[in-house]
């Protein structure tokens, strides 16, 4: 059988005065720090969400931004080309008409020239028929 004196008694009174003094020197302030600790964390982790979140926002506002403006750059690159090719087919348009009237107007000056030429021609064959129609009544005379 366990025999119980004083000194279980004394032993014990020390422990209970080591375990609350342990408690207040030792312990409470650990679990206070602990505590603390783990509420910084959780604030730092709560504000890296929140980091986290406005990077994912910024990120899509940024992706839309580019998106748009691409998809501007695409329609003035289009509007451009477009108007290039209006210009372009104008341009052509006014240069086939010009050719065309210059082309007329050709034809017309060669229309001209035949009929001077032929005029000419005319002449110049109307006096020869009288040159020889003068030689040749010259030389039935002379005969």
């Amino acid at each position: 059988m366990i025999d119980l004196d004083y000194t279980f008694f004394i032993q014990l009174g020390l422990f209970i005065i080591l375990a609350i003094s342990l408690k207040f020197i030792l312990f409470d302030p650990y679990i206070r720090n602990l505590k603390k600790r783990d509420e910084v964390i959780t604030g730092y982790m709560k504000e890296a969400e929140e980091i986290k979140q406005k990077v994912d926002e910024l990120s899509k506002r940024f992706d839309e931004t580019v998106r748009m403006a691409r998809e501007d750059a695409r329609k003035e690159y289009e509007d451009i080309k477009n108007e290039a090719n209006a210009e372009r087919e104008r341009i052509l348009s006014e240069a086939r008409q010009k050719m065309a009237e210059m082309i007329e107007k050709g034809r017309e000056e060669l229309e001209r020239e035949k009929e001077n030429i032929l005029k000419d021609a005319s002449r110049h064959i109307d006096e020869i028929s009288n040159q020889i129609t003068e030689r040749i009544l010259k030389s039935t005379k002379g005969n």
